[in-house]
């Protein structure tokens, strides 16, 4: 599949517009959900800004080759890395003791910070002097899942857009257009949660299918399942990058199914409509009352992933509470 951004048009075209306009401000923050394009956004942005050719972000002109080459030098991006914060160091020594420098080649520099949110205290006030008085070349783009999580002072400083949830029939369409069959496309729309970039990732991933066969196995027989049985499938979901939570968000789509069949009998709606004769067959052994306590065990199990108890463990729970 061909790298995209799908949906969220007026932020996109507000940034372009800002271009045209000659209205760039000098911070902004694009707050949106984890796969909903913040970065692919920032950085067509960033294209637009640098590209010799009207701004338009051809991807010809050799400034736009070498942005695409990772090459460009007034281009600085830089995320969590994986950990839990980041640090006053490296905001000193990658931006605020980077921005007094005028641009190697044009006339911007554009620094972008993805997991912005994740900034420490002093590490957003460290940042705060720039932002505020910031040289006429410096863009600087806040990312973050949380704006919450930014400094009153910083959020007031900067044009604050909005990234929105991309819809499951726009999401499913344009994995069909790209090669995903419908079944597994309908899955992985309501499964990404209105995040493109996570449905993208996905479909393109080999293990997917195979992942998607191996759950919906063991859901057919979650009921009568053994002790041996959920222990294996355990030690499955551990060998999985994103095993146990990933799990959950599979888990909750199939008893959503359930449910709305039970309380429908229409399948239009279904997400595992492959899988409809299972599906049906549950409604009519579930009562609503063992559904819904279903679905409330798959949130505390959730929440339980969360904190500090054995994960091993808690899935045990969860898979013996699924058993009749």
């Amino acid at each position: 599949m061909s790298d995209f951004i799908l949906g969220n048009e007026k932020v996109r075209h507000h940034l372009k517009e800002s271009i045209i306009k000659n209205t760039i401000s000098h911070a902004y923050i694009l707050a949106g959900d984890k796969g909903v394009g913040k970065s692919k956004i920032a950085k067509e942005f960033a294209m637009e800004l640098i590209c010799e050719r009207d701004h338009s972000g051809c991807g010809q002109c050799p400034t736009c080759r070498q942005f695409l080459a990772n090459a460009y030098p007034d281009f600085f991006y830089m995320d969590a890395e994986g950990k839990d914060s980041i640090g006053i160091e490296r905001i000193r020594e990658d931006i605020v003791a980077d921005v007094g420098i005028r641009p190697y080649h044009g006339g911007v520099k554009i620094y972008v910070i993805d997991e912005a949110d994740k900034m420490t205290t002093v590490a957003q006030n460290a940042l705060l002097k720039t932002i505020e008085e910031p040289p006429e070349y410096v863009v600087i783009l806040l990312l973050v899942r949380n704006i919450s999580l930014l400094l009153e002072t910083i959020r007031s400083r900067c044009i604050k857009l909005l990234l929105s949830a991309v819809s499951k029939d726009r999401i499913k369409n344009w994995l069909i257009e790209n090669g995903t069959g419908e079944d597994i496309a309908t899955v992985l729309a309501s499964y990404s949660n209105g995040a493109p970039g996570i449905a993208k990732s996905m479909a393109e991933s080999e293990d997917f299918a195979i992942i998607y066969e191996k759950n919906v196995e063991f859901l057919k027989k979650i009921s009568e399942a053994s002790i041996n049985d959920i222990l294996d499938f355990i030690e499955e979901l551990k060998k999985r990058t994103a095993g146990f939570k990933e799990f959950i968000n599979f888990l909750r789509l199939w008893y959503r199914d359930i449910c709305i069949l039970k309380l429908t009998k229409k399948i239009d709606n279904l997400v595992f409509i492959r899988e409809e004769s299972i599906i049906l067959r549950l409604s009519r052994e579930y009562t609503l009352k063992k559904i819904n306590s279903i679905i409330d065990l798959i949130d505390e199990t959730e929440i339980r992933l969360n904190s500090n108890v054995s994960s091993e463990t808690v899935m045990e729970l969860l898979f013996i509470g699924l058993r009749k």
